[in-house]
């Protein structure tokens, strides 16, 4: 159960809870024995933090794959785990072991790998959790990344907009796989609900073959560029930068993760305000109704060449 439908389920007891300590008025053990059981409840819901990462995911289905809450099919079920665990070891080997690259093995696949744990019930889940080690610094990561999978597959469902706004963080082989894994949903008929910590998508059968469509359609280019120009600064809480080029156009975007905190504020100390070369990551998105987004990664700043 993930962080989410915990707390959904204590919800319910303690509004169950309240109402039945209401109807036990002042009963000297009924109207105790309910207070006691709502300050529980309570204690237990403040110890579930909203926005919760967890390393563990569940997906669960409905529409033609799915027999009631009795099972899914075999073949589906095969079918569409295979590119959602692509998907999540090569967004965790692009945000925790530097760029992956377009094809063959990926960095981290061991600490990314999920096992398949449960098959809860209501609608038909399957429940995926990350294999036991000693590490916990690759529990967070996963978890994070984990999260970041289930907001890109919301934002692939909802609009072009929130699907351009995700892909400014995400590699061009993830969307691959995101890809690959809504075609599958999406020719099973099939609708999927996708939670993760405190994450959560929904879409139906019709809503996930939009998304399918939005994903197909969307051409990814990144290419890397040098422009001169002057730092206009950064800023550490949002992680984004400013900058003017010779030609007077303002170029804004995040910072690449890969720089660390020391990194960037040494390069706002030595360029700010200061002619510089950027080195960036230029992505140019295409989406299927012809609208173009372009978003730009600072990777790096040089002092001009002479």
């Amino acid at each position: 159960m993930t962080t989410r439908s915990q707390r959904e389920f204590l919800k319910v007891q303690l509004l169950e809870t309240r109402r039945l300590k209401e109807l036990a008025g002042d009963h000297p053990l009924m109207s105790v024995a309910f207070a006691e059981k709502e300050e529980e409840l309570t204690g237990k819901l403040a110890a579930l933090p909203l926005g919760t990462k967890e390393a563990r995911t569940v997906l669960f289905f409905s529409g033609e794959p799915v027999r009631g809450s009795l099972g899914i099919d075999a073949s589906f079920a095969g079918r569409v785990l295979e590119p959602f665990q692509s998907m999540v070891m090569a967004d965790y080997a692009d945000r925790w072991h530097g760029t992956v690259g377009s094809r063959g093995r990926r960095h981290g696949e061991a600490e990314s790998r999920l096992l398949l744990t449960g098959l809860p019930r209501g609608s038909v889940g399957l429940e995926l959790t990350r294999a036991e080690n000693d590490d916990l610094f690759e529990e967070g990561q996963l978890a994070d990344t984990l999260s970041h999978v289930t907001r890109l597959v919301t934002a692939a469902a909802r609009s072009d907009e929130d699907f351009a706004a995700e892909l400014d963080e995400t590699a061009p082989r993830v969307i691959q796989n995101l890809r690959e894994f809504m075609e599958v949903i999406a020719k099973g008929k099939a609708g999927l609900r996708l939670e993760s910590g405190d994450f959560r998508c929904t879409m139906n059968p019709a809503e996930a073959q939009e998304a399918f469509n939005r994903v197909a359609a969307t051409i990814t280019k990144p290419e890397d560029i040098e422009v001169s120009g002057v730092l206009k600064g950064v800023l550490l809480e949002s992680w984004k930068f400013d900058f003017v080029t010779d030609e007077h156009h303002s170029i804004g975007g995040r910072i690449d993760d890969k720089l660390t905190e020391e990194q960037v504020v040494a390069l706002n100390r030595t360029f700010f305000n200061e002619r510089c070369v950027a080195s960036l990551l230029k992505t140019t998105v295409l989406f299927k109704n012809g609208r173009v987004r372009t978003t730009h990664t600072l990777r790096g700043l040089e002092p001009r060449r002479a």
